[in-house]
């Protein structure tokens, strides 16, 4: 019975460290993937915020010029 009982624990403890690894790489593939989200929002908030930048010059020079 004891033989039993411990084989059932770790039979048990395999199980559920299987289930949470999996989970965990769930986890951190949702994670790579939000990053790489952000990366590319990052990269386009830039080139917007040149774009305006450069554009909010240009219309400050014509007023300057006025």
């Amino acid at each position: 019975m004891k033989k039993f009982t411990l084989a059932f624990v770790i039979f048990f403890l395999v199980i559920s460290t299987a289930i949470i690894k999996n989970t965990t790489k769930q986890i951190e593939d949702e994670i790579f993937i939000v990053k790489e989200n952000i990366r590319v929002l990052n990269s386009e908030f830039e080139n917007v915020s040149l774009e305006y930048d450069y554009l909010s010059s240009a219309e400050r020079l014509l007023e300057y010029q006025s």
